[in-house]
């Protein structure tokens, strides 16, 4: 498992992508403040509007990892 995360967060030369870090990050934020929102507040879940947000959190992830790989940074 430890292998695994690792992998996740690096880059094909075996350091760690920080890009890649703060995606995962960002997108178990949201997801956690989503439960606690459903969960603890005991508002409606809306599934339309989490899945904009979800993707929008994904695709800023990827839009970053793309340009940091694209320009070497």
């Amino acid at each position: 498992m430890k292998r695994f995360f690792f992998e996740l967060v690096s880059d094909a030369n075996g350091r760690s992508d920080e890009m890649a870090v703060l995606s995962i990050i960002g997108v178990l934020t949201f997801i956690g403040l989503e439960l606690f929102t459903v969960l603890v507040r005991h508002q409606q879940f809306e599934p339309e509007r989490f899945g904009m947000g979800l993707g929008s959190a994904i695709a800023a992830g990827a839009i970053g990892m793309g340009l940091s790989s694209r320009f070497g940074g």
